[in-house]
């Protein structure tokens, strides 16, 4: 392909071509152990069994300051951006001639410069950046005035827009107080009060029931869009902890936050007939798109998933940049048909839930934990065997998903089929290498 389109948001990195494809989000969080950082959905599999050692403000602080403690004093935020991107690209395989950016209005000049250094540093071919509220809404049906309102991980970011003949920003306004990540915290909490004063388990107490609940939280939260309650479920000491979460518990306890949100949208600064454009970030959290309609009395239109990185695809014309400067584009002319040979993006199946990603490999007995540097597999099973036989088979974790590779005609079976080159693996999965009649069991480690 010759061109794609990078969303820039903590929350998520997104790329998308042309043709709809479209990556799975990698979450901007990094889990640095020594000298090893792990960065999007492998550190979300782990994050709360370490939560010290995970950071998720290196995309919002972008810079050359260092990480100060706990980490190792070298870091910087740059460095872990770095990490990220590297990883996100490359697990991508996706090849082009051309990255045109969508990044939120706030990043200041030095950051957008830092992130084309490291852009450039990593062989991405960035010809383009714009503002990605001007390129999400360049060519929505929506009033003279609009305001673009988005969740990071850290900030709620809602930006002005002036729609006309072309949409251009006006004004971009931030708060600290609310972002994706908090409201997470309250979530997690508010169920795990509910596992208290239900069944006396608190699924708090421990990192690795801890790490479960958080890991389920966006499939019960999905689920909550649409249904009055969802059941959670959580394995501990050999019992399964459940109960009923109504969705009006889990907007009870977000409303403090939800308040915010409206406050800013609802700030007589702006037109009275201004229109409320949610992400699908935004627009996800049960019970917030009623609540802004609620207190705003404004209409509220739902963008859909990647639409700022599909925009900046439709108007990449106007973005690309003609020499090696780039400026940061924040307006776009409306268009009323699509330029030939782009296609409304259709988002790609979701990968399967985290919960059910195996953490370790059970090998004759022993719990070998699954990382992102491959662990070898031999004849026998064990490590000094795989050398010998020039790796039979490898097991990690690439991008959220843990997969296998085994040479073509190796003789790797799994869950009772052939292996030919690589397969993803969820928990309970077994795998029986040439030689052997001892299954190699795929699991998730809870405690």
């Amino acid at each position: 392909m010759d061109l794609v389109a990078l969303e820039l948001v903590d929350a998520g990195l997104r790329l998308v071509s042309p043709r709809g494809a479209v990556s799975a989000p990698s979450p901007g969080l990094a889990l640095i152990e020594g000298n090893e950082i792990t960065v999007g959905h492998d550190a979300v599999c782990v994050a709360r069994l370490t939560p010290r050692r995970l950071h998720s403000r290196f995309w919002q602080d972008l810079g050359s300051t260092p990480l100060g403690r706990p980490f190792p004093g070298h870091l910087r935020t740059a460095d872990l951006a770095h990490a990220h991107l590297k990883a996100f690209w490359e697990a991508s395989g996706w090849e082009t001639s051309e990255v045109i950016v969508a990044v939120p209005g706030v990043y200041s000049e030095d950051q957008l410069a830092l992130f084309l250094g490291i852009a450039r540093e990593l062989k991405i071919p960035v010809r383009g950046l714009v503002d990605a509220a001007v390129a999400a809404t360049a060519d929505q049906e929506t009033n003279a005035h609009c305001l673009h309102l988005d969740l990071n991980l850290h900030r709620v970011v809602l930006t002005e827009l002036r729609v006309g003949e072309e949409v251009a920003v006006e004004a971009v306004f931030t708060e600290p107080s609310v972002g994706l990540a908090s409201l997470r915290d309250i979530w997690a909490q508010s169920i795990a009060r509910v596992f208290v004063r239900t069944t006396r388990f608190d699924p708090l107490h421990l990192a690795a029931t801890e790490q479960v609940l958080y890991a389920q939280l966006d499939d019960h939260l999905a689920s909550l869009m649409t249904a009055a309650s969802t059941q959670v479920s959580i394995p501990s000491s050999g019992r399964r902890h459940v109960v009923d979460i109504d969705r009006s518990a889990v907007v009870d306890a977000a409303l403090p936050a939800y308040d915010v949100v409206s406050s800013m949208a609802s700030d007589p600064r702006f037109s009275e007939d201004a229109t409320v454009l949610l992400t699908d970030r935004a627009a996800s959290l049960p019970g917030l798109t009623d609540h802004l309609s609620e207190r705003t009395g404004r209409e509220i239109a739902t963008l859909h998933p990647a639409a700022a990185a599909a925009g900046a695809l439709q108007h990449a014309k106007s973005i690309r940049a003609p020499g090696p400067a780039l400026p940061f584009v924040t307006r776009l002319p409306r268009i009323d048909t699509r330029p030939q040979g782009l296609v409304t993006v259709q988002v790609a199946p979701p990968k399967e839930r985290l919960r059910h990603q195996p953490t370790h490999l059970v090998i004759d007995g022993i719990a070998r934990r699954i990382g992102g540097e491959p662990l070898l597999l031999g004849l026998s099973g064990n490590e000094n065997e795989a050398r010998k036989d020039r790796e039979l088979a490898t097991v990690r974790r690439v991008s959220g998903q843990v997969v296998v590779d085994a040479p073509l005609g190796a003789g790797v079976i799994v869950n009772g089929e052939p292996l030919d080159g690589r397969a993803a693996l969820s928990s309970g999965d077994q795998l029986i290498l040439r030689g052997s009649d001892t299954p190699i069991q795929a699991v998730t480690l809870v405690e």
